[in-house]
């Protein structure tokens, strides 16, 4: 398969009477690891050539490589959701453009840059695309196996919530590398993994996830809480496999975190800021996962054992109906209930 190698991240602009998009461009070696690149304007379904001085470009990027993309064509996101669904688009808008060669880019003015150190080097200008066609997927936690065959002579925006680790999980070095904290979250993760994991001891982030899915409505629809019993028994299972860990809490809710879930080991670590919260998550070395997005991208980018609750959604529920557990949870996460 032919590998891509620029992301795009693009804002809109006016300029002599017509809407152009301002993009840097970030390199991707064979192996999904990342690089800058400087790259020129690119006119829409320019022709890709071996040599760049055969592109009609500003004589300053005649020495440049040319684009490296089949007819230079785009993708992007619509855009849907807060953070935790922003990075389920985002992480899914690499994957799939990777997978068929496209060139990536977002807005710059996406709230992702609020939390991300998404590289900004390299700014130029790409005119306003044309010929793009939206794709809808079947279900937001379901895998869409179409995006696998799309045709190459058009530009697309991924219209949806692209929930499922096989969209991206095969270039998830790309997507670590991207999902980079902004310097103040990363400075409020430090501190809380130093101040309460002293010792080099094992930090499990534990997401409490309750307030909006606790509501009449959405316990209807499947959005399930998990119990303090399903807490309880993921404890008990870290607790049996490291030495001396440590429960480090972000929740929605600490009241009743804190009145079910107290204990020597554990600790409340919330913020209330979501880009510092999910850095601390992300940075503890294993993770407890109840639900929801945001949870989900804390247990994926620790890296490490992750646990999750099993009866999300719940089942026969209306929601249950838009996901398959298989491809939303990556099979190498515990499940328990």
């Amino acid at each position: 398969m032919s590998i891509p190698k620029e992301i795009l991240t693009a804002h809109t602009a006016t300029t002599r009477g017509r809407e152009e998009s301002d993009y840097y461009s970030i390199k991707v070696d064979d192996e999904g690891k990342v690089a800058t690149k400087t790259t020129g304007l690119v006119a829409q379904n320019a022709t890709v050539h071996k040599d760049a001085k055969d592109m009609s470009m500003h004589s300053k990027f005649e020495n440049q490589s040319p684009l490296e993309f089949r007819n230079s064509h785009f993708m992007t996101i619509s855009g849907q959701g807060r953070l935790g669904n922003k990075m389920f688009e985002f992480a899914s808008l690499l994957g799939i453009a990777y997978r068929h060669n496209y060139t990536p880019y977002i807005l710059q003015r996406h709230p992702l840059h609020n939390t991300f150190e998404i590289p900004k080097e390299n700014i130029r200008s790409l005119p306003k695309l044309d010929n793009v066609i939206s794709i809808g997927e079947g279900a937001a936690g379901k895998y869409f196996v179409k995006t696998e065959n799309l045709t190459h002579d058009k530009n697309y925006t991924l219209g949806g919530y692209y929930q499922s680790w096989k969209y991206f999980d095969f270039v998830s070095d790309l997507v670590r590398k991207s999902f980079k904290f902004k310097s103040q979250h990363e400075r409020k993760a430090k501190i809380a993994i130093e101040t309460y994991a002293r010792g080099n001891r094992p930090s499990v982030g534990v997401h409490v996830r309750r307030s909006d899915m606790a509501s009449t409505r959405e316990l209807r629809r499947g959005y399930n809480v998990a119990p303090k019993s399903y807490f309880q028994k993921a404890f008990e299972f870290f607790r049996k496999n490291l030495t001396d860990p440590v429960f480090l809490i972000i929740s929605d809710d600490l009241r009743w975190s804190k009145a079910n879930l107290q204990a020597e080991d554990v600790s409340f670590v919330s913020t209330g800021d979501p880009g510092a919260d999910l850095a601390i998550l992300a940075s503890c070395n294993h993770s407890i996962v109840s639900t929801g997005s945001f949870g989900w991208w804390g247990g994926y980018l620790s890296g490490g054992t992750v646990v999750y609750f099993s009866n999300f959604p719940a089942r026969d529920s209306w929601l249950a109906g838009q996901y398959d557990k298989k491809d939303y949870y990556p099979p190498r996460w515990i499940a328990m209930e």
